[in-house]
C-alpha cells in the first residue's frame, strides 16, 4: 500500500460524497435536523476547504493498493501549537470492499510516516460516539481518549 496526494478528480468525486455523508453522521449524532444538515454541511466543507486541494495548510491524500487502485483517504489539517506541529484528521475513509481486512490500520500507520516526515509531533482525530468499528481501530493503534461529549435527550 502507499499514500500519495490526491488528484483533482478524486477530490471532485469525493467532496459531495463527504458532504453527503457528513450530512447524515450528524444528524445521527443527534447534532443537525435533516433538513437543515446538507446546507450546513456544505458550509463546513466551503469554510475548511474554500480552495479545494489547495487550501493552506490542509492536505489531501490517497491511499493505493499495491496494483495502484484507490483504496481509500484521508484529509488532515496541520497547525503550529505551543508544543509542535499537529495534525488533525478531518476525514478517513476505505473503501467498502476493503473494510475488515487491516487495510485501515495500515492506512494510518503510513499516514503516520508522512506526517513525521512533515515534522508533525501529534496527530488526532474526532470519531462519532456510535462508529465502534472506528473506534475499535483507533484504540488498537494507540489513539487515546481526550474529551467526551455526552448528551441526553428530553424528549417524550
Amino acid at each position: 500500500m502507499r499514500i500519495e496526494q490526491m488528484n483533482q478528480a478524486t477530490y471532485d468525486a469525493y467532496l459531495p460524497v463527504a458532504i453527503e455523508e457528513y450530512a447524515a453522521e450528524k444528524c445521527r449524532a443527534g447534532t443537525w435536523a435533516e433538513n437543515e444538515a446538507p446546507e450546513k454541511a456544505t458550509q463546513e466543507f466551503a469554510t475548511l476547504l474554500p480552495d479545494g486541494l489547495k487550501t493552506k495548510d490542509h492536505y489531501l491524500f490517497t491511499f493505493r493498493d499495491e496494483t495502484g487502485h484507490d483504496i481509500g483517504m484521508v484529509w488532515i489539517h496541520v497547525t503550529e501549537e505551543s508544543r509542535g506541529r499537529a495534525a488533525f484528521i478531518f476525514d478517513v475513509k476505505i473503501s467498502s470492499d476493503k473494510q475488515n481486512q487491516g487495510y485501515g490500520k495500515e492506512a494510518l500507520r503510513l499516514l503516520e510516516v508522512m506526517v513525521k516526515r512533515m515534522n508533525v509531533k501529534k496527530i488526532s482525530l474526532h470519531v462519532f460516539a456510535h462508529n465502534e468499528r472506528a473506534i475499535h481501530v483507533y484504540d488498537s493503534l494507540g489513539y487515546e481518549k481526550t474529551d467526551y461529549y455526552m448528551s441526553k435527550s428530553l424528549t417524550d
